[in-house]
């Protein structure tokens, strides 16, 4: 068929073609009899047919992929080129693995037919082999055979390699060749200080989504750094470039580029993972409350966990497919998603920030009915034009984008707003960073993963995406490589270079956007105590309706340095501001020193403090006490005859209990009475009464009992695992509550103590080179606000260096 048949036949599917097939078949044995004839036949089959990689016939086969002549072949490498007359693209180039299973498959039946012998056959299956392709000339080689395997499954291989197709493609050579000059010398400059072997750039026409460049490495026929494989294609964890993409799903659930998110350590549930999540920051510290737009911009890893956290993994996972991501396939994803854990193909990562780059809209072709999956993107890049057969027949042809509204356009233009803002990331990356480009508005984002695998950047303006990835194929780390200094560079250059020339245009903000000013540090509406304001734009409906909490004003009385009360005097109150964030800032609060309004007030003024003939001096107003607890105070009253204590529970007793019998001598600021608070929990009120001449003079005191001890459990590290120096840290998690307040939890490491965290989730992290090899015990105490203490279960782990 392949090599009798006209290319218009052979692409023909019909009953008729079948016909002339076997007519052919018959024709060919007739003319053709006996052996002889059967390996004249063979021979022009062999001679004809493709290959893959260019090569048709068996011999230009042999030199492809072995570079050698054909007659020059071992067993094992002419049972590696058999198959691919059927199948070109399993060939050992593009898929190693199946074109050793299938070299696999053709020595067995070899065997079975008595060919060879099974050493024969065990020794070529063993046999190494050395893949030599010859190398020729061609231009933008990763796109070609990006555009063959589209070919390929939309006409067929017969049609590709033999059908006589004509091909406009979406490539601008012209362009891609100063792009993949850019990524080479930019790639020679950080190759030595970072080990950065490798590198890929997509170039995208954002209104249409056509490929205008793909780089899908530094070299095609470089081997050491596998040029042949294309990583524009190859699915690579993005790091931190993931993180637009929970920031926009959280925009479409209600939080704002203004809304405030805590940048402290954190321990997050991560079911079903058995241990918390404790994400840390790039730089290993915290920064304390900022909004959404400083967290994106300057891209903080806790507070993207956060927002993943409180919006949802499985919302996220669903924004990121629609909006282009094919890879996100697995049932269930962890919060390590937020910072990129997962693997991604770079076209598809600028395939979807080009959704950014269309107000939310994605642009392209329409995918192929076959490759659609719920949920995943409808629209593909564009890489073909056109495509006619041999006799001029136009079998397809782009004539405009299809076009599909992904999210909303507000949502689009918060993210692009944000990542354009080079004041909001300057923080982190300098004024003058990689990213920065002044000639017009282009949004960014940069990726780098856990220990320097893979470092991205991917920027857009309306007129172009472009992604850039940098690395080393064969997943070996690079040194200190983020993506700001090695991939940063390459994309600010690209973008340049494909904007040059052009006009410039602004990203459009679409009629739903508002602007409002808030509370610089809260994003709540500002109040008189608000120490700095911000303007900051909003969907319409989402402007906060709240006024700023983070700022509060308390009375303090200068002789204490306590809360007023009533009882002082109004030339010893002074009103203070102070900054108030939630209780899970309460250790970070703690370390930056940040001054905290007192928790108790006044005790130097009060009808029991000052000179009072009837007062409890201690315990004081709404304190904590537990056990037995010595009552002092006054009963100094002239004539008096007697004097109790009583107490009854809650702030307005029904009843009272009596404290110890009637006492009948004056008491000046000593113990009046223990009171024994055994078996009692929760508010009380204290009273002492005085009897003189008939008269009842009293005084009271409402205290908080707490006589039960805190429960707690180590819940993280198990007993008995085991730790290497893979993990970096031992991670300490800990339950612990109380049925009134807790203090704070203090861990120990073989009786040594680490330190205490006041705020739950209550969590320490060891760094494991501070720990030696061999058996450690870990244990915790926890303390609540009145003394009381529980001691959890020791937890021995292995640490194996």
């Amino acid at each position: 068929r392949n090599v009798i048949m006209s290319p218009e036949e052979r692409m023909e599917r019909s009953y008729l073609r079948k016909l002339k097939e076997m007519i052919l078949s018959y024709e060919l044995t007739r003319r053709y009899p006996g052996v002889e004839g059967r390996d004249k036949i063979l021979e022009w089959y062999l001679n004809n047919i493709f290959y893959g990689h260019f090569a048709f016939g068996v011999e230009a086969a042999s030199q492809a992929y072995f570079g050698k002549s054909v007659e020059d072949l071992t067993l094992a490498e002419a049972a590696m080129i058999v198959p691919l007359g059927q199948s070109p693209a399993r060939n050992p180039i593009d898929q190693p693995e199946e074109a050793k299973r299938y070299q696999g498959m053709v020595l067995d039946r070899m065997y079975i037919e008595g060919y060879i012998t099974a050493e024969e056959a065990w020794e070529a299956k063993q046999q190494e082999l050395q893949i030599a392709p010859v190398r020729f000339d061609i231009q933008a080689p990763h796109f070609v055979m990006y555009v063959r395997d589209i070919l390929e499954k939309q006409y067929g291989s017969d049609a590709v390699y033999g059908g006589g197709l004509q091909v406009i493609t979406s490539i601008d050579l012209e362009l891609h060749k100063q792009v993949e000059q850019i990524a080479r010398e930019r790639i020679t400059e950080v190759r030595d200080n970072h080990n950065a072997g490798n590198a890929a750039v997509v170039v995208l026409e954002a209104p249409t989504g056509q490929i205008l460049s793909m780089v899908g490495s530094l070299d095609y026929w470089d081997q050491s750094i596998d040029g042949q494989v294309n990583m524009a294609t190859s699915p690579r964890q993005p790091g931190s470039s993931f993180k637009p993409f929970t920031y926009a799903t959280a925009f479409m659930h209600g939080f704002t580029p203004a809304s405030m998110v805590m940048d402290v350590r954190t321990s997050f549930p991560d079911l079903p993972n058995p241990e918390p999540y404790v994400p840390e920051n790039y730089t290993r510290r915290f920064s304390g409350p900022m909004t959404l737009r400083q967290a994106l911009a300057g891209s903080y890893n806790v507070p993207a966990v956060a927002m993943m956290h409180k919006v949802g993994v499985s919302r996220v996972v669903d924004t990121a497919r629609a909006m282009g991501i094919t890879t996100l396939n697995q049932p269930y994803y962890g919060l390590a998603l937020a910072l990129g854990a997962a693997e991604v193909p770079l076209i598809d990562m600028t395939h979807a920030f080009n959704v950014f780059a269309n107000n939310g809209t994605m642009v392209g072709e329409l995918t192929p009915a076959e490759n659609v999956r719920p949920g995943n993107r409808r629209i593909d890049p564009v890489a073909i034009l056109k495509v006619t057969d041999s006799r001029g027949n136009v079998l397809y042809e782009f004539k405009e984008p299809q076009r599909q509204s992904i999210i909303p356009a507000e949502v689009a233009y918060l993210i692009s707003d944000i990542l354009s803002d080079n004041q909001a990331r300057t923080p982190i990356f300098g004024a003058n960073s990689n990213m920065r480009i002044d000639e017009r508005p282009v949004a960014v984002k940069t990726g780098t993963t856990n220990d320097f695998h893979d470092a991205w950047t991917v920027g857009y303006s309306p007129q172009y995406a472009v992604g850039v990835w940098v690395g080393n194929s064969d997943h070996t780390r690079m040194r200190n490589a983020d993506g700001s200094r090695v991939a940063a560079p390459i994309w600010r250059d690209v973008i340049r270079l494909v904007h040059d020339g052009k006009p410039v245009v602004n990203f459009e903000q679409p009629a739903g956007i508002v602007t409002a000013v808030v509370d610089g540090t809260s994003g709540k509406l500002p109040t008189e105590h608000s120490q700095w304001r911000m303007q900051e734009i909003f969907i319409e409906g989402t402007v906060p309706s709240e006024y700023d909490d983070v700022h509060q004003h308390f009375q303090i009385c200068r002789a204490s340095g306590k809360l007023a009360t009533n009882y002082c005097p109004l030339e010893e109150v002074e009103d203070q501001v102070f900054t108030i964030y939630p209780p899970e800032a309460e250790d970070w609060v703690r370390s930056q020193e940040i001054p905290q309004p007192p928790q108790d007030y006044c005790d130097l003024h009060g009808p029991e403090i000052e000179y009072s003939e009837v007062s409890i001096i201690s315990p004081r107003h709404y304190s904590n006490v537990r056990g037995v607890v010595p009552v002092i105070g006054n009963a100094d009253v002239e004539g008096q005859q007697s004097f109790w204590l009583e107490y009854g529970e809650g702030m307005n007793p029904e009843s009272w209990t009596r404290i110890g019998p009637e006492h009948g001598h004056r008491v000046n600021n000593d113990v009046l009475e223990h009171w024994d608070t055994s078996g009692l929990n929760g508010l009380y009120t204290l009273q002492i009464s005085v009897m003189e001449g008939g008269y009842l003079r009293q005084s009271l005191v409402p205290v908080v009992v707490d006589n039960e001890a805190p429960r707690v459990q180590i819940v993280a590290p198990v007993q008995g695992q085991r730790v290497t120096t893979q993990d970096e840290w031992i991670s300490i998690q800990v339950n612990a509550e109380d049925n009134t307040s807790m203090s704070r939890v203090e861990f120990f490491l073989d009786d040594q103590s680490l330190g205490y965290s006041t705020v739950a989730p209550y969590t320490h992290r060891i760094p494991i080179r501070e720990v030696p090899g061999g058996e450690h015990r870990i244990r915790v105490v926890a303390y609540d606000t009145a003394g009381n203490e529980a001691h959890s279960d020791s937890v021995t782990v292995q640490v194996a260096r």
